[in-house]
């Protein structure tokens, strides 16, 4: 299990779904590196959606982290409100320990604003940005009084007395993050199976909801220092953060070259629900911004696998039965 130790108590769980070999992970020196920041309450994992898309993977190291309260990574949990500044050095400190100087980095939602806070401590170390279902600077009073109710649901436990939350709650949490998307049961019921979010858990649950009822607002100059070029994608059926507020965030960013773009249908865990219309979004910005061709990042690696093939003549042309199945054009 591939951990990284950043301080004392502190261990940092990353994946590298790039790698080729997944229990011995490396980062090839010779292509551009992203890094993943999940969202609240799910783990790198949550990312699966990118990590099979071709493109991605072939053409780029991806590099996943479970960051503070999450996943695998075994941090010190107290009483104490959510430090984004912390959070954002830790991860910084794991790239240091993988040796990446530099890196694109991805977050949707609370990795977002995670991401953001890297590029404001480090600008040089974050080549671009890509924020995803930002949630607002602050919360407005109806968002907070909302999650202080969620919140304290969270402390209950399910209807069997059992230590898991409500089913109240997990639905209210699938039509949250996930909308009406029926494809996201299976990720809800795994969550709820394996996931330390448990009502005995207070000080977990105080934590994460710590990170949307404790934020603060930064100031102007904090934004300003964000240069890099900045893609956000944004779902137009968002709960919790209508499409206004990537809005307010492209106004803040006002050094930074970016672009936005709103998913019709789309829900806050867009990454997972709509990643047919969010994936090409990313990879195209990534080309963009490094120069890679990962469309033919993928055409070579359909190449390679055929070499496999005893009957194999050296033409792609004359093995279109094969990929025709797949809708692949050689």
């Amino acid at each position: 299990m591939p951990l990284v130790k950043v301080s004392s108590g502190l261990k940092m769980h990353y994946i590298v779904p790039s790698s080729p070999d997944p229990n011995k992970p490396y980062i090839d020196p010779s292509r551009p590196t992203v890094v993943m920041l999940h969202p609240r309450f799910f783990d790198s994992h949550f990312f699966a959606p990118q990590f099979r898309d071709g493109r991605l993977p072939k053409a780029y190291n991806v590099v996943a982290i479970d960051h503070h309260y999450h996943g695998r990574t075994e941090a010190p949990l107290d009483s104490k409100p959510y430090d984004f500044d912390l959070v954002a050095k830790a991860v910084l400190s794991t790239m240091d320990a993988l040796k990446i100087k530099e890196a694109h980095v991805l977050g949707n939602s609370l990795g977002a604003q995670i991401a953001t806070v890297m590029a404001m401590q480090a600008p040089k170390r974050v080549q671009s940005l890509i924020l995803i279902a930002q949630n607002p600077p602050v919360e407005d009073e109806e968002n907070r009084e909302q999650f202080v109710f969620l919140k304290e649901s969270c402390y209950e436990c399910a209807d069997d007395g059992s230590d898991q939350l409500a089913s109240d709650v997990v639905h209210g949490l699938h039509w949250i993050y996930f909308g009406d998307d029926p494809c996201a049961q299976s990720v809800i019921d795994e969550w709820v199976a394996t996931t330390k979010f448990k009502p005995s858990n207070r000080k977990l649950i105080d934590k994460i909801f710590s990170a949307v009822l404790d934020r603060q607002p930064m100031d102007q100059k904090q934004w300003d220092k964000i240069t890099c070029p900045v893609l956000m994608i944004h779902g137009a059926d968002d709960v919790p953060a209508p499409p206004a507020v990537a809005q307010q965030f492209y106004d803040l960013l006002r050094n930074a070259d970016r672009e936005i773009h709103i998913i019709d249908g789309a829900p806050h865990f867009l990454t997972h629900t709509h990643y047919r219309q969010v994936n090409p979004l990313i990879e195209d910005f990534l080309d963009k911004v490094t120069g890679v061709d990962s469309k033919k990042a993928i055409h070579l690696s359909i190449s390679q696998m055929l070499q496999l093939l005893p009957e194999y003549n050296g033409s792609l042309s004359k093995k279109p039965s094969i990929f025709g199945r797949f809708g692949i054009k050689v």
